[in-house]
């Protein structure tokens, strides 16, 4: 019974057919194949290019025997097309192609991901390792197996093609089209000549593809479901880069694998609407095929990738060879100065100046009218005569209570004067301000000289050099070392005039440096230390999980995982990108030059102090380096932590690029608040706090961007500048706790509405410019909603930073102060550095706020050296900027060096 409906079936399928002579024909016409009568399994001789069709079902096959010669000269691999309208899903058509050492085999339909059925397949039978030496010129034999386990008849159509354009020659571009039924794949073999090559694809279209680069033996996998189990792979959408050495691959042989996804999620991200599981018609299929070229380039040779490194780090050791030189100068000219017997003129440094107030001008429009109106409490002095000497001398009384002695004009000690000013008072350490009694501490006393920074036309005489064998005056503590300044203020008369010092109308620095400055010191000391702790701590669990991911990418071959600018990304050992790692030792070359002259700074200051030099103690802006030293540290581990966020940078491990982009940001502005503020400025406990929560806002808002976060931080943000706003314009002296509200009520009573012009009016013009500025970043953060919230959080403290430093100039200039020409002309070549650096910033070679496939749409080639891209550059440049940034921020008020604390403004 069987074989009855075997045979009707047969002789049904040859009714209608159209049979052919000889069963096959030459040309572009199709050849039909006729099944005998009760012939369950026939072979049938085929040749290259002739379209053969036919039918089967179940419990029939087809088998065409392919026969060519393999050529070691020119290896060439087959390509077989197949398509059938009649199969489905539940009896599909089943190929199977074998070969002497293996099997290749598909369906049609053929079903990609579950969902959509192709059914017109194309596959490149893989050539039998042909590129391997040692293969000889010998005839192959293929076949082709056609079966279906369908109970009706099934029509099919196959072809089979040799491809002698197989092999990829460098430099040479290769068009062809795949599709996800139709994937392609070509051989290339690197020149002896070369170690390393780029394999770059593009399309005009941005359907999205995979891009792969598979090992020289069998099976290749070109298929959408199996293409990411070996070898390297990217997905793209207009174009891919991948970055080849010879090591990679064994005699540095591969496969160029492309095949198109099925949908365009995995590289828009977004899920598309699912389409018909069995489209027929031909344009379904149309609509999915992708024009893609390929070309494979020679990447930079040893000697060039050994130039730009060493290049690259040359240019910074010139930035240590220059400074080293220019200390040297000086060094030289003031020994020759000291040799000579001349003393320091800082008039004759010269400088930018844009007025000069005069002798009845104080600085900021205000003038001094009564003796206490700059450092308050010298009406409480009761020592006439040894003022009028004090004056006399040209020495301050700050001077002679810090001493605890009296220099007559001649220079000589006078010890009876020092038993009439302080009989029971020990002698103190320079910088004790004067330590003794309150109803004898002074401030500094006012003097008729200008309000500028020009010295007496004849120096004061130096203090009395100490015995060689007690080189530092014995220093006594009112407070235990191990006090903490939160705990007791260091002023004995705090309780009763911290109130009056710090909300006069008109502030001196004097005001607001009147605590002892060992212990200032250390709290600043705090800052570097402090800042070392947290970068070991930080660095130790980033390194590592960095290398996790390097080894990751490594072992499954997935470069999705991390966003490199893969045109133009030079491999060194394990690292895919190195020169991205690499260009961020300017950093750190940097932040060590800054730690160095920093360090020179503070021993040259600490040895005029032990010298008992009085202008290095009573004179100019404080010299605190603690924050000077954090600053140093923070650049250098920034370059740390950037090459490691470029080892791997993705969507997870930004925060590593910008963490100490907030801290050095915050300490700037810390250091340049600290300069005329000394005794108020915040902690280092307080400063790295506040960071802290500012990296975890940083990190919430890039994990959950949602329009609920940004409500919450544009609230939160806006009662923080609010807050802020009350403490730098109250100096401080201000509480929140449930009287806030009657304060601010009384506040607007008196001051707002009773008052013509605010009571600190350059506090005012700071503050209110920078609370509008906020004000519209907060609206603009609202509204807009970047998704960058790091680089969004990261111009708050740059725009800040900016908004503070360009006040700070402006009201030292409106003070009458001068800028020194060296310092105008670092600021003129920051302002370059830093416009050439931010043009190089935003032309943006990557992005992980998209997909991998849509961020390499911004991969550009290398523009420096063929080895550095834009981003390197903008490493080089911003570190150069930064540096130069802090040089300014040392030497701002080099200016200011003999001038009275009294006669220096804050603001």
């Amino acid at each position: 019974m069987a074989t009855f409906v075997v045979l009707v079936a047969a002789i049904l399928t040859a009714i209608s057919t159209v049979e052919t002579s000889g069963g096959v024909s030459s040309g572009a016409r199709p050849a039909r194949v006729r099944r005998q009568t009760g012939e369950l399994r026939q072979e049938i001789p085929a040749e290259f290019t002739q379209i053969y069709q036919g039918s089967v079902f179940n419990g029939t096959e087809d088998i065409y025997r392919y026969t060519y010669m393999q050529n070691e000269s020119s290896p060439r691999a087959i390509r077989v097309e197949v398509k059938s309208e009649g199969a489905t899903e539940d009896y599909p058509l089943l190929f199977v192609v074998r070969q002497q050492r293996g099997i290749l085999s598909w369906q049609v339909p053929l079903m990609i991901r579950g969902i959509y059925g192709y059914d017109k397949v194309s596959r490149t039978l893989c050539p039998m390792d042909h590129l391997q030496v040692g293969v000889k010129d010998e005839k192959e034999t293929v076949y082709l197996e056609v079966s279906a386990a369908s109970p009706t008849a099934l029509n099919y159509r196959v072809n089979a093609t040799i491809l002698t354009d197989f092999i990829l020659s460098t430099g040479q571009p290769r068009n062809f089209l795949v599709s996800p039924s139709q994937p392609q794949y070509y051989a290339y073999k690197m020149p002896p000549d070369l170690d390393m090559v780029v394999v770059k694809v593009s399309s005009p279209n941005s359907l999205c593809a995979v891009f792969s680069l598979q090992p020289i033996k069998c099976p290749v996998y070109d298929l959408d479901r199996n293409i990411e189990f070996v070898g390297i792979y990217q997905t793209f959408m207009k174009k891919a880069a991948i970055t080849v050495q010879r090591s990679y691959f064994p005699n540095g042989e591969f496969y160029v694998v492309v095949v198109v996804k099925a949908t365009d999620a995995d590289c828009t991200g977004e899920m598309e609407t699912i389409q018909p599981a069995y489209p027929s018609e031909e344009a379904f299929e149309m609509r999915r095929v992708k024009e893609v070229n390929v070309v494979v380039g020679p990447s930079i040779t040893d000697s060039q990738y050994v130039t730009a490194v060493f290049v690259g780090i040359l240019v910074f050791v010139l930035f240590y060879v220059v400074t080293f030189m220019v200390l040297f100068i000086q060094w030289i000219r003031q020994r020759n100065a000291e040799l000579e017997g001349l003393a320091p003129r800082p008039e004759e440094q010269g400088g930018f100046q844009i007025t000069q107030p005069s002798n009845a001008e104080a600085p900021i429009n205000a003038q001094r009218t009564e003796p206490n109106y700059g450092a308050t409490g010298w009406d409480r002095v009761k020592m006439p005569s040894v003022l009028d000497t004090a004056f006399t001398d040209g020495l301050s009384l700050n001077h002679i209570t810090i001493l605890g002695k009296k220099l007559s004009n001649n220079g000589s000690v006078s010890s009876q004067k020092e038993a009439n000013i302080s009989p029971n008072k020990p002698t103190t350490d320079p910088y004790t301000m004067g330590e003794q009694p309150a109803e004898t501490k002074p401030g500094i006393p006012p003097t008729d000289q200008p309000n500028g920074p020009p010295i007496p036309p004849n120096p004061p005489p130096p203090r009395p050099a100490q015995p060689k064998s007690y080189p530092k005056p014995p220093m006594v503590h009112t407070l235990s070392d191990s006090s903490m300044e939160d705990d007791i203020d260091m002023l004995d008369d705090a309780d009763e005039d911290k109130d009056i010092y710090r909300t006069k109308t008109f502030l001196y620095v004097a005001d607001l440096a009147r605590k002892d400055h060992r212990h200032l010191s250390q709290k600043y000391n705090l800052y570097s230390w402090n800042l070392l702790t947290i970068s070991v701590f930080y660095a130790l669990p980033v390194i590592q999980l960095v290398i996790t991911y390097q080894k990751m990418l490594n072992t499954t071959g997935n470069e999705d995982i991390c966003y490199y600018n893969f045109f133009c990304a030079q491999p060194a050992g394990d690292l895919t990108a190195f020169n991205n790692v690499y260009s961020n030792i300017g950093y750190i070359m940097l932040g060590v030059l800054i730690l160095i002259l920093v360090y020179r700074r503070d021993y040259t200051h600490q040895k005029k102090v032990d010298a008992g030099d009085r202008y290095a103690i009573d004179y100019g802006i404080p010299k605190h380096f603690g924050l000077f030293y954090a600053i140093g540290i923070a650049l250098v581990m920034e370059g740390v932590m950037s090459g490691c966020y470029h080892v791997c940078p993705n969507y997870s491990n930004f925060q590593f690029d910008t963490s100490f982009m907030y801290i050095i940001g915050g300490l700037g502005m810390l250091k340049l608040y600290q300069t005329r503020h000394p005794d108020i400025n915040a902690n280092a406990y307080a400063a790295y706090a506040s960071l802290a929560i500012v990296i975890f806002v940083a990190v919430i808002g890039v994990v959950f961007g949602t329009p609920y976060f940004w409500a919450i931080f544009t609230i939160v943000y806006v009662l923080a500048i609010l807050a802020l706003t009350a403490q730098v314009y109250y100096m401080g002296r201000w509480r929140l706790d449930m009287g806030i509200f009657h304060r601010m009520y009384l506040l607007i009573r008196t001051d707002c509405l009773q008052c013509s012009k605010p009571m600190y009016w350059d506090r005012f013009v700071l503050l209110l410019v920078g609370n509008i500025i906020n004000w519209s970043l907060a609206l603009f953060g609202a509204v807009a909603q970047p998704d960058d919230f790091a680089s969004f959080m990261l111009a708050i403290f740059i725009i800040n930073f900016l908004l503070y430093f360009v006040f700070y100039i402006v009201m030292k200039l409106r003070s009458g102060e001068r800028i020194l020409w060296v310092t105008v002309g670092l600021i003129i070549i920051t302002l370059i550095c830093w416009t050439l650096a931010l043009s190089f910033f935003f032309k943006g070679v990557t992005t992980w706020e998209k997909t991998p496939a849509q961020s390499r749409l911004d991969n550009k080639d290398c523009v420096l050296m063929g080895f550095y891209d834009d981003h390197d550059i903008w490493h080089f440049m911003s570190a150069i900027s930064m540096f130069c940034s802090f040089l300014v921020l040392l030497m701002l008020d080099d200016d200011l060096d003999y001038t009275p604390r009294d006669k220096i403004p804050v603001f």
